[in-house]
C-alpha cells in the first residue's frame, strides 16, 4: 500500500500559519497505538517516554471517543487512558520546521499517514477536518489542512494527497486492527 502525503503538506505552514503537527493549547496530536509506538523505537531508539504521553479521561469519556470514532473501537480495553504523540514548543516532537516529519512514512503513527480522513460512526468515510474555502478563514480558525482548503470535492483531496478510497480504507483497516491489538495489551 503506497503511503500517502499532499504536497500541500510542504506548503501548510506558509500558507495557514501552522501544521497539523501544531496544536492549539487545546488540541492533542494524534493518539498512538502500542504498534506505532514499536516502529517508531525500533526506528529511532528513543524511549516511548520520549516522544508520547499519556492522558486518563473518564471511562464515559473513552465509550463516548470509541462510539465516535469506530477505527478506535477497543483501544480503551485495557483503561480509559490516551497515548498521543508528544508536543514540545507548540510541535509534534518529529516536526523539522523547515522539513516536515523527520520519521519516515512507513514509521510515522497509522493515525498521521490516514489524516485528513476519517471513518465516522456511521461506516462513511469523510474528513476529519472542515472545511473554510477562503484561507484567511482557515488560518483565522486554526484546525484547517491546505490540501482540504484547495480541493472542490472528496475526489480532489484524494487527488491532492494521490491516494484513492481503496487505499485510505486499507489504512482505516490497518489502524482499527492496531486501536483492538492496543486495547488487548
Amino acid at each position: 500500500m503506497k503511503p500517502f502525503q499532499s504536497p500541500a503538506c510542504a506548503r501548510c505552514a506558509k500558507a495557514l500559519g501552522k501544521t497539523c503537527c501544531e496544536p492549539s493549547p487545546h488540541e492533542h496530536l494524534a493518539m498512538v497505538t502500542r504498534a506505532d509506538i514499536a516502529r517508531i523505537v525500533a526506528h529511532t531508539g528513543l524511549p516511548a517516554r520520549r516522544f508520547t504521553q499519556e492522558e486518563g479521561v473518564s471511562e464515559a469519556g473513552a465509550a463516548d471517543f470509541e462510539a465516535r470514532w469506530p477505527l478506535y473501537r477497543g483501544y480503551f480495553r485495557r483503561g480509559p487512558v490516551r497515548t498521543t504523540l508528544l508536543a514540545r514548543a507548540g510541535a509534534c516532537v518529529f516536526l523539522d520546521r523547515t522539513r516536515g516529519c523527520t520519521l519516515p512514512m512507513d514509521v510515522r503513527p497509522i493515525a498521521c499517514r490516514l489524516y485528513p480522513f476519517d471513518k465516522w460512526a456511521d461506516g462513511s468515510w469523510s474528513l476529519t477536518v472542515g472545511r473554510y474555502g477562503d484561507l484567511a478563514v482557515a488560518r483565522a480558525e486554526g484546525t484547517a489542512c491546505l490540501a482540504v482548503e484547495e480541493a472542490e470535492s472528496m475526489e480532489d483531496v484524494l487527488a491532492a494527497f494521490g491516494t484513492t478510497h481503496e487505499a485510505v480504507e486499507a489504512l482505516g483497516a490497518q489502524l482499527a486492527e492496531e486501536a483492538r491489538s492496543h486495547g488487548r495489551g
